[in-house]
């Protein structure tokens, strides 16, 4: 059971990774085929968020807590089961820190960028 659940964290961290990921490409595409999703604040200020959260945790040398979640769950660091395998092999690189370190600054000032380039909508106020 704990394999399963290790298995279903490393899934919701890869899917963590995939959305933030792919909005680096997804948002200045969406402004050009006028795609309404790409532009609401709730989703930038999530994708702002958590690319903020993962630099300062790199910067500050701390294990993602994802990962130790499911290191915990396994009571190992390698995955046994074949999804588990083939999931930590996509989104754990045996790359130095500051390889990472580096990408992470690289791809939180392009997030910054692409919000200012391609801003969110402003919330609407209600007039009474």
């Amino acid at each position: 059971m704990r394999e399963i659940t290790a298995d279903l964290v490393l899934i919701i961290h890869f899917m963590i990774v995939v959305f933030i990921s792919s909005l680096f490409l997804l948002i200045p595409m969406g402004y050009q085929f006028y795609w309404k999703w790409v532009k609401k604040l709730k989703l930038r200020l999530i994708h702002l968020g958590l690319m903020t959260l993962i630099t300062i945790e790199t910067i500050i040398g701390i294990t993602c807590p994802l990962t130790i979640i499911e290191s915990h769950l396994r009571g190992i660091y390698i995955s046994n089961s074949f999804l588990g395998s083939l999931v930590s092999k996509i989104i754990f690189w045996e790359l130095p820190r500051l390889f990472f370190m580096i990408l992470y600054i690289l791809c939180l000032f392009w997030t910054i960028f692409i919000w200012f380039r391609f801003p969110p909508e402003k919330k609407k106020k209600i007039r009474l």
